[in-house]
């Protein structure tokens, strides 16, 4: 058995074994704890430069990745510009085939003239120093602002002078309403040659030209040779008649009648539209109308719609519609009154010599008239007989338009109607040599009269 301090011996070498192995124990885990530590920085480091590395690669990839898009980006923007000036050049190319007819060309030029035009500055393109001005006008205009008048107030438009269309300078030609007023001439700057497939003439303006020979505003006036035209208030003398003819209705009575002949009067160089009076031969102001530049009088004669309203401006009397049935009568040999085939019925009221009466002479001598066609006269013969239109050139000479509708029935029994709308003129005249004066009105000609569509 063992004794106390055996037992103290024991249970100290025993503690003693404890600490030592507590001790064996703790420096283990320190040196564990060592070897792990050094193992995670290590690892820690290995993922680090492995991050590292990876960074650098992504770097160097995003930099290729942005030199090829920097690059891309560039091409495409040199591919659109230069895109942008192909179609520029295209669209000129067209724009200038396009102003390569005369026609385009043209249109802008207008712009430009009515421009300088309406700001009265049309002396800057053209000669206006030639543009002579009448002594009556009294205007106070210059050419600049009677010329910027005409576009302001007129239609202006322009159409290509036919003679010149085919040439290397064709002229087109301006006009405010219907007057012409300038020419353009153009030519040709220089010939395109483009994409191979347009050929083409790039215009320029050659010239402008005022076309004033006769100035901005002219007339001309038509009247009676016994009237008076006034103009800015001084009468026109013989040195403005143009030329003098005679009316074509006058003409027919110039045989048997003085009357007036029609005088053209030319008004030519004025800078505006000078006031124009016209007074027939009792100086009454007369109505005018103007037309293409050119004036004329409404009515140089009376005018009645009937024969009773006709009878109060002429001498004498005639029963018009009464002949007028004889001469129809006449002319299909029913006139059997008288003799001649009813020549001398007709007689009193033709002028021996004339070409009515050598005509009605003729046809009743000559053998035609009895191969009339055989027909017999309907009751009532005339229908619908009217005398219009009535004009008195003066109390001794006058016109009227005769209708009348002459009902017959042919030999194989058919109805026909014979229509007669002429219109017949009568002087007052004494066509015999007894040495008095007894004149009677007189047919000295008809003409038919054909209706309008």
């Amino acid at each position: 058995m063992k004794n106390g301090n055996d037992i103290d011996t024991d249970l100290t070498r025993r503690f003693d074994m404890e600490e030592l192995r507590r001790e064996m124990d703790r420096e283990a885990r320190l040196k564990n704890a060592r070897n792990n530590s050094s193992g995670h920085r290590s690892n820690s480091n290995v993922r680090k430069t492995t991050r590292v590395s990876q960074n650098n690669k992504n770097i160097r990839k995003t930099k290729k990745t942005t030199k090829f898009k920097r690059r891309m980006k560039a091409y495409i923007i040199f591919l659109s510009v230069l895109s942008i000036l192909f179609l520029a050049y295209v669209m000129n190319t067209l724009y200038q085939y396009e102003d390569s007819f005369t026609d385009n060309y043209m249109s802008k030029v207008m712009i430009d003239i009515t421009k300088v035009a309406k700001k009265g500055k049309i002396s800057k393109i053209c000669d206006t120093n030639s543009i002579k001005i009448n002594k009556l006008d009294n205007s106070g205009k210059t050419c600049d602002s009677a010329i910027q008048q005409v576009f302001n107030t007129s239609e202006i438009t322009y159409k290509l002078n036919n003679k010149t269309k085919n040439t290397n300078n064709p002229v087109y030609d301006i006009y405010a309403n219907s007057k012409k007023i300038m020419e353009v001439t153009l030519k040709v700057k220089v010939k395109k040659h483009r994409l191979g497939l347009f050929t083409y003439p790039i215009w320029e303006v050659d010239n402008y030209k005022l076309a004033t020979d006769r100035g901005i505003e002219f007339f001309d006036i038509c009247v009676p040779s016994n009237y008076t035209v006034e103009v800015n208030g001084n009468k026109l003398g013989e040195e403005y008649i143009s030329k003098k003819t005679a009316n074509e209705d006058y003409d027919k009575f110039s045989k048997y009648l003085k009357l007036p002949s029609m005088v053209n009067y030319e008004l030519d160089n004025f800078l505006d539209v000078p006031k124009i009076e016209i007074k027939d031969n009792k100086g009454n102001k007369v109505d005018t109308y103007i037309k293409d530049n050119k004036i004329e009088i409404a009515n140089s004669y009376v005018t009645a719609s009937n024969y009773a309203e006709a009878k109060k401006h002429i001498k004498g009397d005639i029963d018009i519609l009464k002949l007028a049935e004889n001469w129809s009568l006449f002319l299909t040999d029913d006139l059997t009154e008288g003799t001649s085939h009813g020549f001398s019925l007709l007689r009193p009221y033709l002028i021996k010599g004339s070409n009515l009466y050598d005509m009605a002479y003729a046809w009743a001598t000559s053998i035609d008239i009895t191969f009339v066609s055989k027909h017999t006269l309907k009751n009532p013969t005339f229908t619908n007989e009217e005398l219009t239109d009535f004009v008195i050139y003066n109390d001794r000479a006058f016109s009227c338009s005769v209708n009348l509708e002459k009902n017959m029935k042919i030999a194989n029994g058919n109805d026909k109607v014979d229509i007669m709308h002429d219109k017949l003129y009568f002087v007052y005249y004494d066509d015999t040599d007894d040495g008095e004066d007894n004149p009677s009105w007189k047919l000295i000609d008809m003409k038919s009269i054909v209706e309008k569509d």
